[in-house]
């Protein structure tokens, strides 16, 4: 049968996804099982086709199935927006619904018009779904789902999840040529991701990773991961894991495979800094793999801020990670959570940090409770707001200490401090030169650059590019309200 899974277009307020636009890798893995089973399948990606021509591309295709993804919260009234309308506009076409915070939350997804609900890994579910659709079986029998009937939602059971992931199908990456060179991260692009391992076995309250993936961790095996990078055209890779180098043992092979293979690439990694401090020569042999680039959660400045999130790690390891990269060469960034509790003086308190280590490529969120998560449970009878554009880590969802403007005022000083602290480092001139000189290479495209300056000179730095937002949120509510009907 034909199948096409569609990719909801972008909601447009600065957050999360505008600052990193990347491939639908969950799709062209699901895509990779159903392909050898004799379906024939298709990836429309909306953020870029648009619309009306995505959907145009979809219908000339005819699909029997539509799938799509929600894996974000912010995308929720997008994707009942997008449902409704394949609905309409291909009546008898089944919906099918995945995701990361589908699963997590999946009873807000009981509407008319969404068929099934796939809850866990989708290769192990979509298969199955496919068959059934095909040969008029009941998907009662197919664990792993929530079926939306009239009088009410059936789930049918817990989805498998196989411990040797070196068996999962390859992603069909070809279903996405048309779109690789669109994808990036920050100023580099074209992009691609590479997922190595899944879970985590850390429980911070802030994150729904370790629930989605009931605490497990597992891993693909450096073979597996070469054979995946092979087939990666684009010159960055970003590595999905949530905890990179979890295994050390494992990194250090990957390492070694790597290097033998011969592929070069840059890689854009995220690891804990107890790690990095632990092993600093795993870092070193993964250099020799490529550029490489680490992003690090180090979310609090000092160990309370730590066990308020339940980070299970030490300030004495974020700062001492901070000066092992910057001996190794490596390109870091550091990410901070930002707690709407917060007085001036915890935001004085950051920027002497910043001051203090020269860390100018810290990034900066807003504590978020995202459903699924520990945080959630414990907050959401405080929350603010139902607009789910505005959960995107970089709007407060809660409420604010400070009057709700200064609080932006403060937090977009933080992305300008940071601004500034690289200027005074690196100098004006010495940075822009770089830029240049990376676009002249070929590492940075123009597009990326002038996106990403102006996300942030113009935006993360203005506080009114915040509360814009927030004047928007009603008109927002109203729309969805109106164009998702009593589903919402």
């Amino acid at each position: 049968m034909r199948i096409s899974f569609l990719k909801a277009p972008t909601g447009g307020i600065i957050g999360l996804e505008m600052i990193t636009f990347v491939e639908p890798l969950g799709m062209e893995c699901v895509a990779g099982g159903l392909e050898p089973e004799g379906h024939e399948c298709q990836i429309v990606d909306l953020r870029i086709d648009g619309p009306e021509a995505g959907m145009e591309k979809v219908k000339r295709f005819a699909p029997q199935v539509v799938g799509l993804q929600c894996n974000f919260t912010t995308e929720r009234y997008r994707m009942l927006r997008l449902a409704r309308q394949v609905r309409e506009e291909m009546p008898g076409t089944k919906v099918l619904l995945g995701g990361h915070d589908v699963s997590r939350d999946p009873n807000w997804f009981y509407h008319p018009s969404i068929d099934v609900v796939a809850i866990g890994d989708g290769e192990e579910i979509m298969p199955g779904v496919a068959r059934a659709f095909d040969e008029g079986k009941d998907l009662r029998d197919i664990p792993g789902l929530m079926i939306n009937e009239a009088e009410g939602p059936v789930f049918t059971g817990h989805a498998p999840a196989r411990r040797d992931i070196d068996d999962l199908p390859m992603p069909a990456r070809h279903l996405i040529d048309d779109y690789a060179d669109n994808y990036y991260i920050n100023f580099r692009r074209p992009l691609a991701l590479l997922e190595t391992a899944r879970g985590c076995p850390f429980k911070c309250n802030f994150c729904s990773v370790w629930k989605f993936h009931e605490s497990t961790f597992r891993e693909k095996s450096p073979e597996r991961t070469v054979a995946e990078l092979a087939a990666i055209k684009a010159p960055n890779v970003f590595i999905t894991d949530d905890i990179f180098w979890m295994n050390v043992k494992r990194g250090r092979a990957m390492a070694r495979a790597l290097k033998e293979s011969g592929i070069k690439k840059h890689y854009t990694v995220q690891t804990r800094s107890d790690i990095i401090c632990r092993f600093p020569e795993l870092i070193e042999m993964w250099k020799d793999c490529g550029e490489l680039s680490i992003f690090i959660g180090l979310e609090k400045i000092d160990d309370a801020g730590l066990d308020s999130v339940n980070k299970s790690n030490t300030a004495e390891n974020n700062d001492r990670a901070i000066e092992i990269l910057r001996d190794l060469g490596v390109g870091y960034t550091p990410n901070f959570i930002v707690d709407p509790s917060w007085e001036r003086k915890d935001f004085d308190k950051l920027k002497r940090w910043i001051d203090k280590t020269g860390a100018y490529n810290s990034g900066f969120s807003v504590l978020t409770p995202l459903p699924g998560t520990d945080l959630w449970d414990e907050t959401k009878d405080d929350l603010v707001t139902e607009d789910w554009e505005l959960f995107d880590i970089v709007h407060t969802v809660l409420p604010t200490r400070l009057p709700i403007d200064e609080f932006y005022r403060e937090y977009a000083g933080l992305w300008q401090h940071a601004l500034d602290v690289r200027y005074q480092v690196r100098g004006r001139f010495k940075t822009y030169l770089g830029l240049m000189a990376a676009m002249a290479t070929g590492k940075v495209t123009y597009s990326a650059l002038r996106k990403g300056m102006r996300l942030g000179l113009s935006k993360l730095s203005d506080p009114e590019s915040f509360m814009r937002a927030h004047r928007g949120s009603e008109a927002r509510l109203a729309e969805a309200r109106e164009l998702v009907g009593a589903g919402v």
